[in-house]
Parts: structure tokens; sequence; C-alpha cells
């Protein structure tokens, strides 16, 4: 994620809203390639913090 895209997560208030954005910021890295390593990384920060993700990671 970048700076811009973190402070829009964090801005919206709905789960079904952040889970949109995550979509698409997930779209985002497999179109510019080479950032398969973000999503396990993601879901590990979310489960260290103890918090559900705001999608299912199994789509």
């Amino acid at each position: 994620m970048t700076k811009g895209q973190k402070r829009l997560f964090k801005t919206q208030k709905g789960a079904k809203s952040r889970a949109v954005l995550v979509r698409m910021i997930v779209a985002q890295q497999e179109a510019m390639g080479k950032y398969a390593h973000w999503m396990p990384a993601y879901l590990k920060r979310l489960r260290k913090k103890g918090v559900k993700p705001p999608f299912d990671p199994d789509p």
C-alpha cells in the first residue's frame, strides 16, 4: 500500500468499503506484477493483531 492508500483505508468507516478498497489494491498489484508477497504479509499482520480481514482471503 502506498501512503495515500493507507490514509484512504483509515478514512473508510464501513467494512464493505474497506473490503472494496483492499480488493482494488490487490487487483492493482496483480496488474503491476511482482507484488505477490503483499497479500500473505497483509494477512499475517492482521492475524498478529487479532483482526478479521475486511474480505474473504480465498475468493
